[in-house]
């Protein structure tokens, strides 16, 4: 039977509320995470600090290890307070990134790693919705908000089909250009990337209440559109701002 599509216009809050994010702390989405943390174990054998920017359900810190001094932040009050249930240990801050970052940077704030997962092509305001401006985060990050031996971790879901003509190269040609273009202008290098597929995501969104956006049930469906898919997959761009800096090189 085919299912309804979900609604779009549903308040972030009211998706934590549900289980819309919970496909994030499944199994299946290890992948998601894996070359994130492989990468930043090898780079900080010892000690190191970490921004989680719009953190959400903060599904990262199941991986992280103990020796990282994590914050995560995110405007939903409702996922920070999920957050602190699940990782007392760890520190968040509900908060708009467009108030909190400058004034991390007065107080001279930096940061080994800072991650955007899922982060970008989907910030927006609270209050008003307007869509925020990826190239402007970036920039931020790299120039106010590393520290000198810092990286800057970008994790870009996509989906794609098993229709003949809608494969996954085309979807991730498209990010790939996108990405690297803004980490260009930003002036920062990119030292590392990884796609990793997400084996059986499709199986565990079905068994969800709430149906994520990009989510397509029939496999049989039009796959016009390059943002919807039937499985799921991310690449993970890892930029610094010196070049030839990464623990593979």
């Amino acid at each position: 039977m085919q299912q309804a599509p979900p609604d779009r216009n549903t308040s972030e809050e009211e998706r934590f509320q549900d289980d819309y994010y919970s496909y994030l702390e499944s199994s299946e989405n290890t992948p998601r995470y894996k070359p994130t943390v492989c990468f930043l174990n090898d780079a900080f054998p010892e000690s190191f600090s970490l921004l989680d920017l719009g953190c959400g359900n903060a599904a990262l810190c199941k991986y992280l290890p103990e020796h990282c001094d994590y914050l995560g932040i995110d405007h939903s009050e409702l996922a920070i307070e999920r957050c602190l249930k699940l990782f007392p240990q760890r520190k968040f801050v509900t908060a708009d990134l467009s108030v909190k970052l400058p004034q991390m940077v007065e107080k001279n704030q930096k940061f080994d790693a800072i991650v955007l997962a899922g982060l970008l092509f989907h910030s927006t305001d609270k209050n008003t919705l307007e869509k925020k401006d990826d190239q402007e985060i970036i920039e931020f990050c790299l120039q106010n908000l590393l520290s000198e031996r810092g990286y800057l971790i970008i994790i870009v879901p996509f989906a794609y089909g098993n229709h003949p003509f809608h494969t996954l190269f085309a979807r991730a040609e498209l990010l790939q250009k996108s990405v690297e273009s803004m980490v260009e202008k930003a002036r920062g290098n990119i030292v590392y990337e990884n796609i990793s597929l997400l084996t059986g995501l499709d199986q565990r969104i079905r068994q969800q209440k709430s149906i994520p956006d990009w989510f397509v049930a029939d496999s049989n469906a039009d796959y016009t559109n390059l943002y919807a898919g039937t499985y799921m997959a991310t690449w993970t761009f890892i930029s610094s701002l010196h070049p030839g800096i990464s623990p593979y090189l």
